[in-house]
């Protein structure tokens, strides 16, 4: 089963031989955010199957590094954009069934939201 917790597919990716924790279709991400593939941050997951459908601009301002950037390669243009977790409280709840605590923002939009909801912010400095 593919690592990916939102994915069904029963498939793998064999390099070698030998499987690999992702399906045929996670496997390619790996090109587009290195960083995608480990448990640790299958946040990262949501944000390169954003771009592979066409779907990678920030969920708040609009903000479209491919129309912006053309001019740079895929893993510059989705190092523009952020993976918030849209209720903080719920962040290690939800995330590992299916990706709906997430949306995608701009760095922008992100510094914002975590500004005005305090999560920027040291507790003793408040």
């Amino acid at each position: 089963m593919c690592r990916v917790n939102w994915c069904n597919k029963e498939d793998r990716f064999y390099k070698n031989g030998n499987p690999e924790p992702l399906c045929s279709v996670h496997i390619q991400y790996k090109k587009y955010c290195r960083g995608a593939v480990g448990l640790p941050q299958i946040h990262k997951m949501y944000k390169v199957e954003k771009f592979v459908k066409g779907e990678g601009q920030c969920e708040k301002c609009g903000f479209d590094p491919i129309v912006n950037y053309p001019h740079l390669p895929t893993l510059g243009q989705t190092s523009m954009l952020d993976v918030d977790h849209i209720d903080s409280n719920k962040k290690h709840l939800m995330e590992h069934e299916n990706p709906s605590n997430y949306q995608l923002l701009c760095k922008h939009c992100h510094r914002e939201k975590s500004y005005l909801n305090g999560d920027s912010v040291r507790k003793d400095f408040r």
